[in-house]
């Protein structure tokens, strides 16, 4: 770091927030905010990551804060960086497990100051970095609530080793520290005792919070009850909850069975499930309620409220001994599975005034329209990210793991390896199960593998180091398999299970509220399957305070399904699958938290990379989801509206939704003529991403006819200087694209304009039937979209971090005329608008010769190494352009992007502007030096480099 580098940053920070300056040298005000991407947890991974030696001073530090940060720890740890924690007895707060766990890692010298000493109440971080350092200084103690979800206040600043300020705190902080307590066993042993006997109360438990004038529906429970009875208010007969796992259905059950009132039958599909709804409703309804369970052995009880597994009601012999009117309103519990023989019997016979069900996975892969069922009345939907942010469910660190491997192949496949090799792998999931631990005092894991003989192999390995485990599958007889549950959670040392080994079994309809360990051994084929496999642990639980997610990454194609399922995200957009990969603490809500090693991120990214998700098999899966949802055709801006596949994916493939329709629903009845045809195809193009509002704008106005649209333009938009007018006039008169290959694929000529007014051919399209509404259709796509596409970058058309074309670009940057990308050839310059846009594909694939496969790369993060064609030296036009830019105002622009693999995907990243700083050789090609106006996105420069 320069000293005019870190001058401008503070000049930034205090003086004038418009002054350029790199990011990591202005002073930032650090919170947790999710909305905005912040998150107290996010700096410090990236200083941890960063460092070369660091120093924290807190009052208190929790187990959790600790496992949280473990991923940082252990990079800290293999790489040899110290570091010093100093932090306090006050309050008897921090945890021993903490300190214990700090210990362990062997790179960290850890002292307290005990109350005898101070009430020390400091909350300061120090990341020594190359001679200066990086300081988090404010509210925020090493634990998960201070780090994720708490009101937390801090600042983080940069300075040099001799600045005042830093050299203050560094005293201060080594002056404490020399006198703090060294922690030993012997202390350790007196402070566990002490603990104990005074530590904070965990605030009791409760799946519904109880208050003194009784149990109350939460947050996501009224707004259900509101939606059902809406429904009811409305004539409807029908409606189904979309709930995530965890999030108190039976709960809600109760409570509109309650306020509903009249005759009531709950079913759910497993007994002991039944036996814990019945419990549920009775702390509702009260002990004086009418309740009953039923089975076969009886005839149906004259209770009001009725509680049976399906099993049991399914049986001809049972239900038809039922007047078919019996009960005013039928609830039914995991009601994805109302397509089988099973339940259809039941709704078939009886005739409620009311049936509801509810269930986390509604979209399903068995065919069934289990939204057409409930007619399409969907009362109340709350899916893991919302259960997260409302609270609902229990916070998870997720520490994704590179599988161990033996000659490149993932040791996950037992068939194909000898019991010593699949021993290797059982140590290497011991090992980290063992360092990454679980919340809770008592250890109880779940584990999912792929087979019988795996979940076998791995349930003997672990018995032979001491654990107790066993292995279950679908087939155990589930009398067997309940005794193994209540094993789990129990506490007697000698009936006591560790683990559970777990193979087709467990997905759903499992109540183990206490499990606060899950191993996935399996790779991730589905995220419905992987969202029910971690919901097993996301019970809130009065034994735990967190549950620990270890997910062994092999080398599978569908890796990119992990980002997929945590997020919460089914757009299926790449751009947010690695945004989330890299950085996916900061936009989840509450205290869960995502680490990646780099290994396992690289497989991510890679699978990412080469996934196509514009296969027709996934667009018409997530196409048909949604209009069943619906109950009809969606329009383009719903899509995002009930979080499906970003449509844009579709509009891509197909080059118009029109097209799409055509091919894929049936029930798809408009036509157009050729030539609307190929006009909406275009529209599409360039209206529905919205990367600039303008057009969006402007074609809204050519809709409505008329004259005089270059004047109607100006007058619309008189910030326009005349490059820009020139551009998007040319965007809608044909001339923009007449040369460009694009073009020719279509058999007319496209343009809505001639003349400087509205073409005649276009507003006779506007008058097929259909034709109107679908252009409507594209424009309020392309407004919503655009809507993402903020702030502009330093008087630009882009958005700095956001993903662009070779044709987004020409049309963005006011040029005269689209040109290809093999004219461009790794970077243009335009004369007109005096800007050089580079394009860099920054790892090169073998298809690229040997006189091209340029050494691009970043240095860091505000520097870049490139290279001129191999043609070019530095007496080029384009070189002495380059090269003389501090004299002829030329804008250098940076697009990157990983590679040529990314299937389907020709966007590169916009990464703002370059100065130039230097020629560094004399022969071709030239190889140049940049500096970034902006740093590189540090989850962007990861991505890039890993």
């Amino acid at each position: 770091m320069n000293d005019e580098s870190l001058m401008l940053g503070l000049e930034r920070g205090f003086l004038d927030y418009t002054v350029p300056a790199n990011a990591d040298r202005i002073p930032q005000f650090i919170s947790n905010d999710p909305s905005r991407g912040e998150k107290v947890i996010t700096t410090m991974r990236e200083e941890m990551r960063n460092c070369d030696s660091f120093m924290f001073s807190v009052a208190f530090i929790t187990y959790d804060g600790v496992n949280a940060l473990l991923e940082e720890f252990k990079y800290l740890r293999d790489h040899g960086i110290p570091g010093k924690i100093l932090t306090s007895q006050y309050q008897n707060f921090t945890e021993p497990k903490a300190i214990r766990k700090i210990q362990s890692l062997g790179n960290i010298e850890i002292k307290i100051v005990t109350e005898e000493q101070m009430k020390m109440h400091s909350k300061c971080y120090i990341f020594s970095r190359k001679g200066t350092y990086d300081v988090i200084i404010g509210s925020s103690n090493l634990t998960n609530n201070a780090l994720c979800s708490n009101g937390e206040w801090n600042v983080r600043f940069n300075s040099l080793s001799t600045g005042e300020l830093v050299k203050d705190i560094i005293d201060s902080f080594e002056k404490v520290f020399e006198h703090a307590m060294p922690i030993t066993d012997q202390w350790m042993e007196v402070y566990e005792e002490i603990y104990d006997r005074y530590r904070f109360s965990t605030p009791a438990f409760h799946d519904i919070p109880a208050q003194n004038n009784g149990i109350r529906p939460n947050r996501m429970q009224e707004e259900a009850l509101r939606g059902l009875q809406e429904i009811r208010n409305r004539g409807g007969t029908r409606a189904l909850v979309i709930s995530a796992t965890g999030s108190g259905k039976t709960y809600l059950s109760a409570f509109d069975a309650k306020a509903y009132g009249g005759r009531f039958l709950y079913l759910v599909h497993r007994r002991p499930i039944l036996n814990k709804s019945f419990e549920s409703f009775r702390r509702v309804l009260g002990s004086g309620a009418s309740m009953a369970k039923y089975d076969s052995s009886q005839g149906c009880p004259d209770e009001d409220y009725i509680f049976a597994t399906v099993q049991t009601m399914s049986n001809p012999e049972v239900y038809r001994r039922i007047p078919r009117d019996r009960f005013d309103y039928i609830m039914i519990d995991e009601v994805h599975h109302i397509g089988a023989p099973t339940y259809q019997a039941i709704v078939d016979y009886f005739e409620p005034s009311f049936l509801a069900g509810m269930t986390a996975t509604p979209d399903r892969s068995d065919g069934f329209d289990i939204y057409g069922f409930f007619h399409h009345n969907i009362a109340y939907e709350i899916r893991l990210k919302q259960a997260m942010e409302y609270n609902l469910v229990c916070p998870f660190h997720y520490f994704g793991i590179s599988d161990i491997e033996v000659g490149g192949v993932s040791l996950d496949d037992v068939s194909r390896f000898s019991d010593i090799e699949f021993e290797k792998r059982v140590e290497y999931v011991i090992d980290n199960a063992e360092f990454y631990g679980h919340g809770g005092d008592r250890l109880r894991g779940l584990a999912f593998c792929s087979t019988l003989k795996e979940a076998e192999m791995f349930s003997t390995m672990f018995n032979r180091r001491g654990y107790r485990t066993a292995w279950v599958s679908g087939s155990l007889d589930k009398d067997v398999l309940e005794i193994l549950i209540e094993r789990l959670e129990s506490d007697e040392e000698d009936y006591a299970l560790d683990y559970i080994f777990a193979v087709d079994l467990f997905n759903e309809g499992v109540d183990i509220p206490s499990v606060n360990q899950v191993i996935m051994l399996r790779p991730t084929e589905s995220p419905i399957v992987y969202i029910q496999q971690l919901g097993r642990g996301l019970r809130l639980d009065k034994g735990k305070d967190f549950v620990t997610v270890l997910d062994f990454i092999g080398n599978y194609d569908k890796n990119y399904n992990i980002p997929i399922a945590l997020s919460d995200d089914h757009s299926y957009s790449k751009i947010e699958a690695r945004r989330f990969v890299a950085s996916g603490d900061s936009i989840i809500y509450g205290n869960s938290t995502i680490s990646f090693d780099e290994v396992s991120k690289a497989k991510i990214y890679e699978s990412i990379d080469k996934a196509s998700f514009s296969k027709d098999a996934i667009l018409v899966e997530a196409y048909m989801e949604l209009k069943s949802k619906l109950g009809r055709i969606p329009k383009l801006i719903e899509f995002r509206k009930y979080g499906s596949m970003d449509v844009l994916n579709i509009l891509s493939k197909h080059n118009s939704y029109h097209n799409f329709l055509k091919k894929k629903d049936k029930d798809y009845h408009t036509a157009f003529s050729p030539k609307a045809e190929e006009m909406l195809e275009y529209l599409t193009k360039i209206i529905a991403p919205g990367k600039r509002v303008l057009e969006v704008e402007v074609l809204k106005m050519i809709c409505s006819g008329g004259d005089s649209v270059k004047e109607r333009i100006e007058e619309m938009h008189p910030e326009l200087d005349q490059n820009a007018l020139n551009n998007i006039v040319s965007v809608f008169d044909g001339t923009f694209y007449k040369n460009h290959k694009n073009h020719k694929n279509h058999k007319n000529d496209i343009k809505l304009i001639s003349e400087n007014k509205v073409c005649d051919d276009f507003l006779h399209m506007m008058e097929e039937a259909g034709f109107k509404e679908a252009v409507q259709d594209l424009i309020d796509l392309g407004l919503d979209n655009n809507t993402s596409y903020s702030p502009l970058y330093r008087d630009t058309n882009f958005v700095l971090n956001r993903m662009y074309t070779y044709d987004d670009v020409c049309r963005l940057m006011n040029w005269k005329a689209n040109v290809n990308a093999q004219t461009i050839g790794g970077y243009k310059f335009d004369e007109t608008t005096k800007t050089f846009s580079i394009f860099i594909n920054y790892v090169k694939g073998e298809d690229v010769v040997e006189s091209q496969r340029y050494d691009d790369h970043f240095e860091n993060r505000s520097t870049l190494i490139a290279f001129s064609k191999s043609t070019e030296s530095k007496g080029a036009k384009n070189m002495v352009c380059v090269g003389d830019q501090a004299n002829n105002d030329v804008r250098i622009h940076l697009f990157v992007r990983k590679n040529k693999k990314d299937e389907g995907s020709k966007e590169f990243y916009y990464l703002g502007e370059l100065d130039f700083v230097s020629f560094m050789n004399d022969e071709k090609p030239v190889k140049i030096m940049y500096r970034l106006k902006d740093e590189v996105r540090s989850d962007l420069f990861d991505y890039f480099n890993s």
